[in-house]
Parts: structure tokens; sequence; C-alpha cells
């Protein structure tokens, strides 16, 4: 049975049981945003495109450079890399298709999503966007831009949700595709419900017939208040459940929550298991609708903060279940 980690969290304090602290206080620094213009998968006419708003701030803890889209979703990247420019310039477009867990093969009837690049100057690294908000701030410097991505492998992942100590029937599924970018050399992963991530591609493809499955690790249970609650609260403030697995064919590991949102990090070679999550901080993003202004009609999603501590990564997760993961520095 793998570890399954309940960090229960009552009216603020964190119970002794959970190696929780009170943390300190945190502020994120608003830095700049993006209007993104996204196409339908299949459709190549900007008319029909949908705009996404992208908003980018500093995470004044660790330093990171934290987005978040219209919808709530994450992505975060190291320290050090946003700058105040505030242009995203458009460089190339993915058709990638995403099967649900339960469809063996591509098919005409498969989820095709639009993937939308961008080069976000602040930062220097790439903007993937899809259609439905999916967010992933990366990726590797782009040296050609007419490429199409190739399909590189899949992942069937399993998420259990905070009531389930086992993997059993009713335990939630998603299909997971893996794409190479030729335009950058670097890897995409798509989930079969929209949400992305980046991370850097091995040496070579696995063979279509020699894929490993993901090796589960062990997963973890967060409680994330919305941008306007205060405090925890018992048995009202939400849980998700998360699940780390170890990709085999590349080496990395992926956090998949149990909506679907994935994250991908290096594995450290003292990964340790049952250690659970140290709480740092708490934050509220303000998110404006594409092509709206005004931070007055803006979204706002809490976002909670967490040490894995099994891995030394930070994870950040927002108040619709979307994750992001920074690699802990190397000392």
């Amino acid at each position: 049975m793998k570890c399954r980690l309940l960090l229960s969290i009552v009216a603020g304090t964190a119970f002794a049981s959970t190696g929780f602290a009170q943390p300190a206080a945190a502020k994120p620094v608003w830095v700049y945003a993006h209007d993104l213009k996204v196409r339908k998968g299949g459709d190549t006419d900007w008319d029909k495109a949908t705009k996404i708003g992208v908003e980018v701030f500093k995470e004044p803890l660790s330093g990171a450079t934290l987005a978040i889209s219209q919808a709530g979703n994450l992505s975060v990247i190291e320290s050090g890399q946003a700058g105040t420019t505030k242009t995203a310039e458009w460089q190339f477009a993915h058709d990638m298709r995403a099967r649900k867990a339960d469809e063996d093969k591509f098919t005409k009837e498969t989820t095709k999503y639009g993937v939308e690049v961008f080069l976000d100057t602040g930062s220097g690294k790439l903007i993937y966007i899809t259609q439905t908000g999916g967010l992933a701030l990366g990726g590797q410097p782009a040296t050609a831009k007419d490429k199409n991505p190739v399909w590189h492998h899949a992942l069937l992942l399993k998420v259990r949700g905070p009531k389930e100590d086992a993997f059993g029937k009713e335990t939630k599924k998603f299909g997971v595709e893996v794409y190479k970018d030729e335009n950058t050399g670097g890897l995409v992963y798509i989930s079969e419900v929209g949400f992305l991530a980046t991370g850097p591609a091995p040496t070579k493809a696995p063979d279509v017939d020699q894929v490993k499955a993901p090796k589960a690790l062990y997963g973890l249970t967060c409680r994330v208040r919305k941008a306007d609650e205060p405090d925890f609260i018992a048995d009202k403030t939400p849980k998700f459940g998360i699940e780390v697995f170890k990709d085999d064919n590349t080496g990395g590991l992926i956090y998949i929550s149990e909506t679907g949102s994935i994250a991908i990090a290096p594995a450290p070679a003292d990964l340790k298991e049952k250690q659970g999550l140290e709480w740092k901080a708490a934050m509220s993003l303000k998110a404006r609708p594409g092509g709206v202004p005004e931070f007055a009609k803006a979204n706002r999603y809490g976002v909670e903060v967490f040490i894995d501590k099994n891995s030394g990564h930070t994870l950040f997760i927002s108040e619709t279940g979307s994750i992001a993961v920074v690699a802990a520095v190397k000392k």
C-alpha cells in the first residue's frame, strides 16, 4: 500500500502531528500580465481564437516566478527569472491529442487541444497554453518555429481522493500524453483534461512496446482555502488528493492532482517517503479575464504553498486544484 498523508488543519492552527508551523505572512508582488490568443485544436483561424488572461507574480519567500491563468491554473519557474517586460511574442502552435484513461488508441474521437506557444520576454521562457487555460511556463529556448510535436510516450495515472488510503475501483484515472517539441527539444505533457507541464527530454525516446509504467511513490492531501477564506475550517475547507510518480521513461517525477493538473520535477537522489508537507505560505491571486484591464473585474484564487519534504520541492496548489512545482535548490 502506498502512503497517503492526511494533513489536518483546523481554524488556521496545525496539529503537532503534521509538522506544520504557522507560516510567515507573504504577499505576492504583481509583475506584469499577458492577453494570449489561443485557437482550438485543428483550427487555424485567429478570428475564432479565445483570449485568455495570464498574470505573473513574484512569490516573496522563494523568489519564484508564479503565473496564473484566468481559470486559476498555475505554473511556476525558479527564482531570479522575472523581468518587468510585458510582451508575449507568439512563436508557434501545436495540435496535441490527449486520450482518456480508458482510450487505448488514438481515434478521430480523441480530444485534440490547440496549444499556442509564446516567448515571455520577462522571464526568457516559453508559455504553453491551451484554449481551456492549461498553462506551462518553462520549456527550452526555441531553435525552430515550424516543426510539429512528436509523440514520445503515454502514462496512465491514478489519483486517490482525500478519503482513499489505497488505490481501488473508485480511484480516479487520467491519461497523460507526452510529446517531444521538435522546436525546442524538450518534452510537453498534456493530461486528458487539458492541463500542461514541460520537462527535459531523455537522450532516447522509449520504443512504443517498451514504455515503462509509472511507479507510484506516495500520496498527499492538501487543504486549500478560497481567496476569501481566512482560516482553515474543519469539514469545510476543500481538500485535494495529489499523487507523486516516478516516470522511468525520463527519470523524473510527475505530480498529479485529482483534477488532472500535472507538474514535472527532477527526482532527487535522496528521495524519501512518508515525510509529509511543510506549510510555507498562503496567498490570494487576482487573474483578469482576457481583454479586461480592470483588476476590479478579476477572478480571485486562494493558493497554498508547501514544501514536499519527501523531495524537497516547493508545491503550489490553487483552490481550483491546479498545481505547480518548483525544484529544490541544489546546495
